[in-house]
């Protein structure tokens, strides 16, 4: 019968030592990792996110700089009566930021063109003759945009959008025009004078990552009427979903031009009311005066804003407060825009 010997353990107290400092070492250096990507990480790429908001809204104001030194120069040549050669303007656009190498991924950006989708109309009826009492039906269309969607995850997600000559700042909990596009109203004897600006933009692309993006941009025409003796009133209508940001344009531009206040909305003829609802808080919005009509109302169907501007025209002079419209000036631009290597599919 073989024996076993049976050996006894031996305590190492310099092992268990070792075995202890290694895991309290891993404890201290997780600790210490879970700090920077709890607490430190999520301000820094916050500080990131939002200082690249405000440097895509620089771009975007460039953008619209370009497109108006654009128009400039088209007008100017119509004015001068010279051939108008158009010339290719090209704004670098930041689509989003890298992330901090091993702690955090980068945040995504996204920068499209559609010439779909965003139509504007403006509508009257003038009298193209003042010897011959016929009139005619103006109906001018427009459309396009330029956006850039920035899916940030430490800063509130925001977009940046260039349409119709404004450039709109938005977020879920709220949208704003920041760069005004041109829209004004001037008074002459008792008279109102109007102009605006209607730009069609043709094209589309898009790109998407963190990399920096060229916008280019090609006015092609320009053309401004001046519209007299107008025999009805002028309604515009858009449909965004940015429509919360005109309505408050077009809200604060009329209510200064006619020299009003929030206590306005309680004088006689005036009317001032808000439905709260819908994804983004407002289902519809309404200012009724006796000068002009302002209205925005969600259209789940299109999964937009719905706005109406309907600025009255007392053009036979009888009513104690409202004003005729002496002159409507309407400046119509035509441009190619393409995002990143498309430009040869639009002619840029």
């Amino acid at each position: 019968m073989r024996r076993v010997i049976a050996h006894r353990l031996k305590w190492d107290d310099e092992g268990v030592a070792s075995t202890v400092g290694t895991i309290m070492a891993l404890l201290v250096f997780l600790t210490f990792l879970s700090m920077i990507v709890n607490s430190y990480v999520p301000v820094w790429m916050k500080d990131a996110e939002s200082s690249h908001m405000n440097v895509a809204f620089g771009q975007f104001g460039d953008l619209k700089a370009g497109i108006d030194m654009q128009i400039l120069a088209g007008y100017m040549s119509d004015l001068a009566g010279q051939h108008f050669t158009p010339i290719t303007t090209f704004n670098p656009i930041t689509l989003g930021v890298d992330g901090v190498p091993i702690f955090s991924a980068p945040t995504l950006g996204q920068v499209f063109a559609t010439q779909n989708g965003t139509p504007w109309k403006t509508s009257f009826k003038y009298f193209p003759n003042k010897y011959v009492p016929t009139p005619a039906f103006v109906n001018e269309t427009a459309g396009g945009q330029v956006a850039l969607a920035v899916y940030n995850r430490y800063f509130v997600q925001q977009s940046l959008v260039y349409e119709n000559g404004a450039v709109i700042r938005f977020q879920y909990d709220g949208q704003l025009v920041r760069a005004e596009p041109t829209f004004a109203i001037s008074f002459v004897n008792n008279t109102e004078s109007i102009s605006m600006v209607m730009i069609t933009m043709l094209g589309s692309g898009s790109m998407e990552g963190t990399t920096t993006e060229g916008v280019l941009t090609r006015v092609v025409s320009v053309d401004t009427e001046d519209y007299v003796r107008l025999r009805s009133d002028v309604n515009i209508t858009h449909s965004s979903l940015y429509g919360l940001a005109w309505y408050g344009f077009f809200n604060n531009t009329l209510f200064s031009a006619f020299n009003l206040t929030a206590y306005s909305c309680r004088l006689p003829g005036f009317t001032c009311t808000t439905t709260a609802g819908g994804p983004y808080g407002i289902l519809n919005q309404k200012v009724v005066s006796p000068y002009f009509i302002v209205n925005v109302t969600w259209n789940p169907g299109t999964n937009q804003f719905d706005v109406w501007v309907q600025l009255k025209n007392d053009y036979q002079n009888n009513i104690p407060q409202t004003m005729p419209i002496s002159t409507f000036r309407i400046q119509k631009v035509v441009m190619n825009m393409a995002v990143g290597g498309i430009g040869s599919q639009v002619n840029i």
